[in-house]
Formats: structure tokens, sequence, C-alpha cells
């Protein structure tokens, strides 16, 4: 007896210095795969900062930091691979993550990555001006992406200025829809799908606000009649040759009405004439377009009709060399060893496509491959009896190095060698506020407080309404003009 003791006693000094493997290990950390065929690893956050390295598409890495400035062009984190030893700051758009994943569980991280520059557990001084702090359990607001910051809890009221990703403040007051909130000592309204607020918001006061005076004028603020409309030229090379690829493409067995979106983020992103397929499009003055609106909204692609549909050949951070890269295909859905774009387009069976890239490739890729690789996607898509729309890319503000020019001749050059159509996009941003672009200088604007699919005189205001207009203008040429 006094032996199984002396065991027991023995264990449990044992369990005391090495605790149960479970119970002690660390949280797992955050990983994600990066996208792009070349990642850049920069020494600090920031597009401007230096390259320290690169990694190859399919890394993975851990996340172990983040930086949450208001306007840096993006979130960045710090990341470490898995397997290597190069760590550096990442933009977070061309890393993939797993479903589910809480980016707010990773540290607030300072330039060099070693430490916390905003310690989650310290409260700011209330003498730091610029800057509020919430007693515990008050309500406690940041943006998370760029905000319209107006006059009062509505799209008519007047913008007053907008506030980058990751601005805090301190609401105090709310409709059903918006906050209310001094900023810099400036009172205005933030609605609230576009900010992250904690504590206790049934605390904060209902407020009553009236409608914004029109001074006897039945027009809202927000209509702006002298917003540009899109440019007469905006598709052009529709011809013999778009008739051909379409009857070949029949006799392959594509679909009439359905199209395929082929590109980097731009192309991704709901923004992108997803409103059209889901009940969120406002023609106004375009109604000619309503009827090749309903004629590729009836057929489904895959997930959706071709407005809504997500494609398998679109993805954030792409360039021409990802959408013919097999190993970035959707596993389960493509074949083995076939392309993303190959795979769209066997699935899918789309009459047209949409393609716009360079906007990344602008970045690494020279113009000999960028050419060639453009060409590759365009031959893709005849040899598979697809008619290829390809679309110039939009400007690029504050990124350095400006090719967009450079990339838009290749991309006018390939159009015009194959015969096939082009849709300047680049042209109808031109007249836009900003040239169409959001904040960050690289992807179009949008009012987020309304459906990009809107194109009132206001809404063509913006790069990602236009982009949408425009492709309507597209696709109904093409439909007159080829697919008859």
């Amino acid at each position: 007896m006094k032996k199984i003791q002396s065991i027991l006693g023995l264990l449990l000094i044992i369990m005391a210095l090495f605790p149960i493997a479970n119970l002690s290990r660390a949280q797992d950390p955050i990983q994600a795969r990066v996208i792009p065929q070349l990642l850049n690893v920069r020494d600090v956050p920031g597009p401007n900062s230096t390259v320290i390295g690169q990694y190859p598409s399919g890394t993975v890495v851990n996340v172990q930091g983040r930086e949450d400035q208001a306007d840096n062009g993006g979130l960045w984190v710090y990341v470490a691979p898995v397997a290597g030893d190069l760590t550096g700051w990442v933009l977070i758009d061309y890393l993939e993550f797993q479903p589910g994943v809480n980016l707010d569980a990773v540290p607030l991280t300072n330039a060099t990555g070693k430490g916390s520059s905003t310690p989650t557990n310290t409260t700011t001084s209330p003498t730091d001006p610029g800057t509020t702090t919430a007693p515990t359990g008050a309500a406690a607001g940041t943006t998370i992406g760029q905000v319209n910051f107006r006059g009062g809890p509505g799209t008519n009221y007047p913008i007053l200025r907008q506030l980058g990703r990751g601005t805090t403040f301190t609401p105090n007051g709310r409709t059903s829809q918006w906050y209310r909130a001094v900023i810099d000592g400036q009172e205005g309204w933030l609605f609230y799908q576009l900010v992250r607020v904690t504590g206790d918001v049934n605390s904060l006061p209902v407020i009553e606000v009236a409608p914004p005076a029109t001074n006897g004028n039945t027009t809202t603020p927000s209509t702006n009649t002298s917003a540009p409309a899109a440019p007469s030229n905006i598709v052009s090379n529709i011809g013999a040759r778009a008739r051909q690829i379409y009857v070949r493409g029949q006799q392959l067995g594509n679909r009439r009405d359905v199209f395929s979106k082929v590109g980097d983020s731009v192309t991704a992103s709901p923004l992108f004439l997803n409103p059209v397929g889901s009940g969120g499009l406002r023609l106004e003055s375009y109604g000619y377009l309503q009827p090749v609106v309903d004629f590729f909204s009836v057929t489904g692609a895959r997930t959706g009709n071709s407005f809504n549909n997500e494609s398998l050949a679109a993805r954030g951070g792409w360039t021409t060399y990802d959408v013919l890269n097999p190993e970035l295909a959707v596993p389960g859905v493509c074949q083995i060893g076939e392309t993303p774009l190959a795979c769209e387009y066997r699935v899918v069976k789309p009459s047209v496509a949409l393609i716009m890239f360079g906007s990344n490739d602008t970045a690494w890729v020279d113009s000999a491959s960028y050419r060639a690789n453009l060409q590759t996607i365009v031959q893709t898509s005849i040899d598979m009896g697809v008619i290829p729309v390809l679309s110039t890319i939009p400007d690029q503000l504050g990124s350095g190095v400006n090719r967009v020019a450079e990339f838009n001749n290749i991309i006018r050059s390939v159009a015009r060698s194959n015969n096939i159509p082009l849709w300047d996009y680049w042209q109808s941003l031109q007249s836009l506020p900003n040239y169409g672009l959001s904040g960050d200088g690289l992807h179009p604007s949008f009012d987020p407080t309304q459906e990009t699919g809107i194109f009132t005189a206001d809404g063509l205001r913006y790069g990602f309404n236009m982009r949408n207009l425009t492709a309507l203008i597209v696709l109904d040429a093409i439909w007159r003009k080829a697919l008859y």
C-alpha cells in the first residue's frame, strides 16, 4: 500500500512540473497562404517601404502581428514563413485565410515586428489630442473601411469629409442605421455597416433628426447633374472575328446567355456586377440596357447568374501568371493540371469573358512576359470558343513607378492584333473625381452607403459604378453585334 502511495505521490509531482500538453499548449498560430506568383516582403508596413525579399505563391506563413494605420494603402501584417527565415510585412489583400479567422486576435505590432505599438490593455490618456477614451462598458467604435462622415444620418446629407480605415471614435447617439460621433471637434454621422462598435450600444440615446433643408429645391444634395456619363467609345473591335469565335463556341456546347468574369480583386470584388444580378440595379437614364440584363440573368452560370456568379478565374492579388497556374485552380471543381482559366470556361461554358489583368502585374512583371501571358489568355479563350473582351486598367496614384500607360498600350495592342473586343475602362474614369479611385489610389471608388449598380449622376462619380455601367454597355454591344 505504501508503495502505491509513493508511486501516486511521484506522479503528482511529475504532473505539477510538466503540465499536460493539451492544457498548456499555446493557441495555434493564425496561418495564411500567399496568393500571387510572388509577394513582396517589406521591412516596415507601407507601399513605399523597402522590399527585403519575396514569397512564392503557396507559401504558408504564420501571422504574428498587424498594424492598424488609418491610411497606409491597406492593412499590413507581420509574417514569418512556416518553412524559411524571411520575416517581414506584407499586405493582407494578398493572403488567403481559412474561413472564420478572427484577425482582431492578432496583436498590434510596431514597425519592426518586435512588440506591441498599441497594447490592447492600455487606456489612452484623456489629454492625448485627437483621441477619446471610453469608460469601461461604454460604446467605442472603429471604421472598417473608407467611410463618408456626413452631416446627418442619411446619404442625402452632405459629406463633411472621408475617414480612413481604422479611425477610432466614441459614438454619442444613434438611429436605426447610423451612429453620431465627434471626431477632431467635428460632429457627424457614420453608417453602421462600415464601423465596428463594441460596448453598451443600447445605452446610446436615439436621436431624432429633421431632414435637410432643400431651400425650395426638391433635388437632394446627393444629386449632381454635372457628373460625367460613360464615353461613347467605351467598346471597339466587335467585328467578324468575334462572331466567328461565338459560332465555334456554340459548336463546342457553350451557352449563348452566359458570360464569365476573369481578373484580379477589381473583378472578384462583390462590388463588380453582383448588384446587377441581385436586385440592386437602377438604370435611370440607361433603360435601354434592361434587355441585355434580362438576357444574361436567366441562366445559372455556376453559383448564380452571370452577374453574381463566383468566378473560378478571378481572385484578389492575381496576375496574368496566376490565372494560368494549375496549382491555383480550385480543388474538387477543376481537373488535375487544369488552369483556373480553362476550368472556368469548361465548367461555366460561357460565350463571352470580361477580362482585366495588369494592376498587380505592373509591380514586377516585365512587358514581354505580360504581353505573352495576355496572349495566352486570349488564345485559350478563342480555342474554347469564348469571346475574350480585354479591359484597360485604372490609374495608380502614389505608387511610385507608374506603368499603367505602358500596360494599357499592351492591352490595346493585343486586342487589335487578335481583332477582339476592347473595353476602355481607363478612358471612362478620366473625368471622375480622383480618376475614379478610392483612397488607396489603386481600387475603384464607391459610395459605401449605396449599391454600385445605381447609375444616377451622383452614383456615376464613383469608379465601381462606372465599371458596372460600362460593363453593361460592352455586353449590350457584343450581344447585338455578335451573339445573334
